[in-house]
C-alpha cells in the first residue's frame, strides 16, 4: 500500500503550529492545535531499523531520555536519518504507519523503556511522552478544538 505524504501546505501549517507552541510553552490552545494537526496526518513516518519483516523505529538518546524519532513526511525521515549520522542506504529505509493505528503501535515502545516521541528533528523537535499518546488521541477524538 502506498501512502501519500501530506501536502507542502499541510507541512507548512504544522511547522507554524510547532513554532507557535514553542513560543507559548504554557498555552494549552497552542499545544492542542499542534497535536490535533499531527493526529490528523494520514500517517507518521519513522527511520526504519531492524529487519525488513519486523522493522522498528529509530530511537535516539535525548536529554529527556530515549525517544522515538517520528516525522511528518517520508522525506523528513530520510533527512533526519542523514542528520543522525546514518548512511544513504539506512536513510532510504522509511517506515510509514497509518493513523490512528500508529498511536497504539508507538505507545507500546514505552514497555521497552522509551520515554517519548519527538517529531521532525532536527528542524522542529516537538515531543510528547509515550504514556500521553493514547490519552491525547482520546481527548482529540472526544472534544472540540480549543
Amino acid at each position: 500500500m502506498s501512502l501519500i505524504d501530506p501536502t507542502s501546505e499541510t507541512v507548512a501549517t504544522l511547522d507554524a503550529l510547532s513554532d507557535a507552541a514553542g513560543a507559548q510553552p504554557d498555552s494549552f490552545a497552542a499545544m492542542d492545535a499542534l497535536w490535533r494537526a499531527v493526529y490528523a496526518l494520514p500517517h507518521w513516518s519513522f527511520i526504519a531499523r531492524g529487519p525488513d519483516d519486523a522493522p522498528s523505529p529509530f530511537i535516539g538518546q535525548l536529554p529527556n531520555g530515549p525517544m522515538v524519532f517520528a516525522f511528518t513526511t517520508r522525506q523528513r525521515a530520510h533527512d533526519g536519518a542523514l542528520a543522525n549520522g546514518l548512511d544513504e542506504e539506512a536513510a532510504s529505509r522509511v517506515l510509514s504507519v497509518p493513523l490512528p493505528g500508529a498511536v497504539a503501535w508507538l505507545a507500546e515502545f514505552a514497555q521497552q523503556g522509551v520515554t517519548g516521541v519527538v517529531f521532525d528533528l532536527p528542524g522542529q523537535g516537538y515531543m510528547a511522552p509515550l504514556r500521553n499518546l493514547i490519552p491525547m488521541q482520546t481527548h482529540i477524538a472526544s472534544t472540540p478544538p480549543a
